[in-house]
């Protein structure tokens, strides 16, 4: 009974986990390729086009996720939509509080900048300075992830040894009881440990998902492997 439990809410924490990272992945496509879009409306604007030229000269280039979201604003700029408006409704679609930020910034500039091509280089260094920032972050936090690793895999050690040697040595006492409460221990560790290390390296609890997801496998197997 207690391992049809365990099966069934491993199977639903994998399942929601896989929906809720889906998702994630969906929006870190989009932020991923914002940098790339605001380079070449950088270059556009560079060579002489104004900011909504530049956005309409971008419309047919290839940004994953993102180029709807720039088919989008093309179309409401199109509609006649207020360029600053068409800008906000694009910030508030990729719902990112970072790229909001950026979209704010070209807002102002297009409505108040006496020179619009130096506001999108000032921009864009600050874009590019921010991306320099977070590969170093990720790079120094990386130790970080190989521990978390480790740390899981010596729990999964001390487990075993505490079954292979250390209850038989005792005449097993209550084994289904303590195979209960280390069965959900390593659920439950699995589950924290991912969602750690992704807040503590990517800075995002549901970019740790997919370590939940790896670290929920390898436990899942490992109870069912050694029978604990």
């Amino acid at each position: 009974m207690n391992e049809a439990i365990l099966v069934v809410f491993a199977s639903l924490c994998i399942l929601s986990l896989g929906v809720i990272y889906r998702r994630h992945l969906i929006k870190k496509d989009i932020v991923d390729n914002f940098p790339r879009f605001f380079q070449e409306l950088h270059n556009n604007c560079a060579s002489g086009m104004t900011l909504v030229a530049a956005v309409r000269q971008c419309k047919n280039a290839d940004y994953g996720r993102l180029t709807p979201l720039i088919k989008n604003l093309c179309l409401q700029i199109e509609w006649g939509v207020p360029f600053p408006a068409a800008l906000r409704n694009f910030g508030k679609k990729i719902d990112d509080d970072y790229i909001t930020g950026i979209v704010n910034l070209v807002e102002k500039a297009a409505s108040f900048s006496p020179n619009v091509g130096q506001s999108m280089d000032e921009i864009y260094r600050h874009i590019a300075l921010t991306r320099a920032l977070e590969k170093e972050r990720s790079a120094a936090l990386f130790p970080q992830l190989i521990s978390t690793y480790l740390i899981f895999f010596v729990l999964l050690g001390t487990i075993y040894m505490i079954f292979r040697f250390f209850l038989p040595s005792f005449g097993g006492g209550n084994i289904g009881l303590f195979k209960g409460l280390f069965s959900h221990l390593v659920i439950i560790e699995s589950l924290l440990a991912g969602l750690a290390v992704g807040k503590i390296v990517d800075g995002s609890f549901k970019a740790g998902i997919k370590h939940a997801l790896v670290l929920l496998c390898i436990g899942i197997c490992f109870i069912y492997f050694y029978n604990i």
